[in-house]
């Protein structure tokens, strides 16, 4: 049987991928870079882009225009270090945390897939949650009954696909994709009289720097909550692939449906924002655009937040081999899976659920940034050397310092106004603002690179 036939067997369409977190060998790999941009744009082609996007305005007090500025640099700046990221997988063939394995050692990986699966679990809650609230919507609004009845089927049909594998995410991702963009701008045009596009800020003074801040920071999280698996798709192509193409596309995936379902999710609670404040901007779409359109809308929403949790459980079954649980990729992604609806179901029926994804967002970006800054200067800097005593200080100093700079009133509201912790500390001075992933970069970079530089003296 020739290599390729063989590598058509390890990875097909429609076919249970055999690949677990062992290098991809070099006869296996195909593909350009610019694919990376179809996977990633999958990723973000989907309803929680829009979601996010519609914090700026619904809830932190910022306009239109502004917020799509803070979405841009917050997006773009993320993504780069993603599609820095992603040249890992070329170079060795391996999933992103097993990759690191070389930079922070075998136990010190540990943490990171640990946190990686968490990562994962968390993410197919959270999709599971936003497909299952769009069906309701189908369904004339729902009960909690009816809604997390609709995250036990989604759960089983992203699990389900998941298990096959990476050629099967890669196809469904790409054409799924394309569908969901075309029904978004239908939307988009039919709502688009109703839209206050001049929109002004209602924050205002140091209050307004905060805001812009904390937007930046949310959209920023949304992508660096996909740095552990940056590796895990591009492990796929040739070794030979140029850095910058791989770096790029990624970007490019990343940014362009961000920014398209960012102005959309920034107009949404301009219609009705005492609405969207309330029911959220799913309900603004059912009570001010014809069925025509927002059937199909919601069932690509649905169909959407599917596509997404094929990344998010087929990575929580590679980290969880990574972490040494001794099973089949597929097994494992069906136990993550379970994970995931349990979480899912539970924040249907007991939690606030734009509070429980915000929270989500600053919990990624308290270690994701400084673990991506190690990562990165032992890439490209350092040649992935082992000095894994020194990435793991780096890494845990960063994430230490971070959490001075948390915006805990945002993450702990019901604590912090109970308890009165941390209201008149460094998050009042700064008037909201969350720059806890900036610290957690910068003092990490510093640490390892002055480690680096000392020790080779």
């Amino acid at each position: 049987m020739s290599d390729v036939a063989r590598a058509g067997e390890a990875d097909a369409f429609g076919k249970v991928e055999s690949h677990g977190i062992e290098a991809i060998p070099a006869e296996e790999r195909n593909g350009a870079p610019r694919e990376l941009a179809f996977l990633w744009a999958g990723a973000f082609v989907n309803y929680a882009s829009l979601f996010t996007a519609s914090l700026l305005t619904t809830y932190y007090g910022l306009g239109v225009w502004d917020g799509l500025l803070a979405t841009a640099v917050g997006t773009v700046a993320a993504a780069a270090i993603l599609g820095l990221l992603s040249n890992t997988g070329p170079r060795s063939g391996e999933p992103q945390i097993v990759f690191t394995r070389r930079i922070f050692g075998l136990r010190g990986s540990y943490l990171g897939a640990g946190l990686t699966l968490f990562l994962a679990v968390g993410w197919f809650a959270v999709d599971c949650v936003i497909a299952a609230e769009a069906g309701a919507q189908l369904l004339g609004g729902g009960s909690p009954g009816v809604t997390s009845g609709l995250v036990l089927l989604i759960a089983g049909v992203s699990v389900g696909v998941a298990i096959f594998g990476h050629r099967t995410i890669k196809v469904l991702e790409t054409y799924g994709a394309v569908a969901f963009t075309l029904l978004s701008i239908a939307l988009f045009l039919v709502l688009a009289p109703q839209f206050h596009w001049t929109q002004a800020p209602t924050a205002s003074g140091p209050d307004y720097l905060g805001a812009f801040v904390l937007g930046f920071m949310t959209c920023f999280a949304l992508v660096a909550s996909w740095y552990p698996f940056a590796s895990d798709y591009s492990r796929y192509l040739p070794a030979s692939s140029p850095t910058r193409s791989v770096t790029l596309w990624p970007v490019v995936g990343v940014a362009a449906p961000m920014l398209l379902l960012g102005i959309f999710g920034l107009l949404l609670p301009t219609i009705d924002s005492r609405l969207a404040a309330d029911q959220g901007v799913l309900a603004v779409i059912s009570a001010h655009a014809p069925g025509w359109v927002t059937v199909p809308f919601f069932l690509f929403i649905v169909v959407g937040e599917v596509w997404a949790n094929y990344l998010d459980v087929y990575t929580a079954g590679l980290v969880t081999l990574a972490m040494g649980i001794r099973l089949k990729r597929w097994q494992t992604a069906l136990g993550c899976g379970l994970l995931g609806t349990a979480l899912a179901t539970y924040a249907v029926l007991v939690s606030d659920f734009h509070i429980a994804y915000e929270d989500f967002l600053i919990l990624t970006y308290l270690w994701a940034p400084a673990w991506a800054a190690v990562v990165l200067l032992s890439f490209f800097v350092f040649g992935a050397r082992s000095r894994p005593g020194l990435a793991l200080i780096a890494w845990l100093a960063g994430t230490a310092a971070s959490l001075v700079f948390v915006n805990y009133v945002n993450l702990f509201g019901n604590i912090v106004q109970q308890h009165g912790f941390f209201n008149d500390g460094l998050i009042a001075v700064l008037h909201g603002a969350d720059i806890s992933g900036l610290v957690s970069v910068a003092v990490a970079a510093a640490i390892y690179w002055s480690g680096r530089r000392l020790s080779a003296a």
